[in-house]
């Protein structure tokens, strides 16, 4: 076990004697990742969302993405995907993510390692760039590197099925639309959202992708599953390459 996450490990030990404490410092996600020896050696997924301005671009790479992603890569996580927003179908001004950055880590304790480390805390600090990291235990299955996605973000009723939604999507066949992502969600850092829930769903193109968004009965779907849910942001996004090394290409 690695020097920082025994130390981790302490900390949450010394704090858990402070009722809540310990929660409020690092989140309960992260403790039960922590302490949980179970969870602890499950592989474990971060999904990162950074808005950035066009013109900004270029110092977010240099400065944020490049860095971050090394650190992903050093602390043992192997980068699976990214994305360029190509639309937000469903959210406010906040929710304009224009990046997503998707990577996989064999044990969640390397997560945990990573995202109490002091270079990740440094990296954000100077970079103060709007994002939220999202925690995922199950797997992201066939998401394919060049694929356009529309991803479903949002936090469900607490009386609502979760997946009742998908069950409702009887029109995707129709627009070769793919379910390969439904699952429970953290939020761990960025304060901008509380989702606990994510839907991606795979096109082979941007035009199927829309043309699937824009017909009646999913308009009509979403409405009606929109009575069970809360803070719903909805992006369509087009996958882009990763070079070799796993560190993500600019999107052309």
């Amino acid at each position: 076990m690695s020097r920082p996450l025994v130390g981790f490990l302490l900390f949450c030990m010394v704090l858990g004697g402070i009722g809540g404490l310990v929660a409020w410092v690092v989140g309960p996600t992260l403790v039960a990742l922590a302490l949980d020896e179970e969870q602890r050696n499950q592989p474990y997924y971060l999904l990162h969302f950074s808005a950035v301005e066009s013109g900004d671009r270029e110092d977010y790479m240099r400065a944020y993405q490049e860095p971050m992603q090394h650190l992903v890569i050093a602390d043992g996580g192997q980068l699976l995907w990214q994305g360029e927003t190509l639309q937000l179908v469903e959210g406010s001004v906040r929710d304009e993510w224009t990046q997503v950055v998707l990577a996989r880590f064999s044990r969640a304790a390397e997560f945990v390692q990573m995202i109490t480390s002091s270079q990740f805390r440094e990296i954000s600090a100077a970079n103060p760039v709007a994002r939220v990291v999202v925690g995922i235990r199950e797997d992201p299955g066939d998401l394919a590197e060049d694929a356009v996605v529309v991803l479903y973000l949002f936090r469900l009723d607490e009386t609502a099925e979760f997946q009742g939604m998908t069950r409702q999507m009887v029109n995707l066949d129709q627009y070769g639309g793919l379910i390969v992502w439904e699952t429970p969600i953290s939020v761990i850092a960025g304060e901008v959202e509380d989702w606990d829930q994510l839907i991606a769903l795979q096109f082979a193109t941007a035009e199927r992708a829309e043309s699937w968004l824009r017909d009646p009965a999913s308009i009509t779907e979403r409405a009606i599953a929109k009575r069970n849910m809360q803070q719903v942001v909805i992006l369509l996004v087009r996958g882009s390459t990763l070079e070799p090394g796993g560190v993500a290409a600019h999107p052309e």
